[in-house]
């Protein structure tokens, strides 16, 4: 089992590196990817199909700021866990994000993290729980 880290755009990708040295320390298998629910919304649903077909196991973290329609498109498109990691910026520094993931619709379930600096952090540790609980 893996964490895959899905982008909404590259300028994300600093944001979390807490996340990355975690899941590097806990040795942790992961992979990063760009690809946005606005721009690339064809290949995000291919990659996730592909995914789905593959019957690999992963929890994937879906990293995006604003609107924030990553998470919820991810979750829709994958039977795997989707952890919505908001992050801050924009002309509302984030609390859009937070609220696009956390006030997703019933029948979408994706869960959440905090918008804070140690977000990615605690999304990493609550992949690395959730692998660990289906590895035991």
């Amino acid at each position: 089992m893996k964490v895959i880290m899905i982008y909404g755009s590259a300028n994300d990708i600093p944001f979390m590196e807490p996340a990355r040295v975690y899941l590097k320390e806990s040795e942790v298998t992961y992979e990063e990817t760009i690809l946005s629910a606005h721009r690339n919304l064809s290949e995000l649903i291919d990659y996730l199909a592909k995914l789905e077909e593959s019957g690999e196991k992963a929890v994937i973290l879906a990293i995006a700021g604003l609107a924030a329609a990553l998470p919820g498109v991810v979750v829709m498109k994958t039977s795997l866990p989707v952890i919505g990691v908001p992050v801050p910026g924009g002309p509302l520094n984030g609390i859009d994000a937070l609220l696009s993931i956390s006030q997703l619709p019933g029948g979408v379930p994706a869960t959440t993290v905090g918008l804070h600096s140690k977000a990615p952090m605690n999304a990493a540790m609550a992949a690395h729980r959730i692998i660990q609980l289906a590895q035991a």
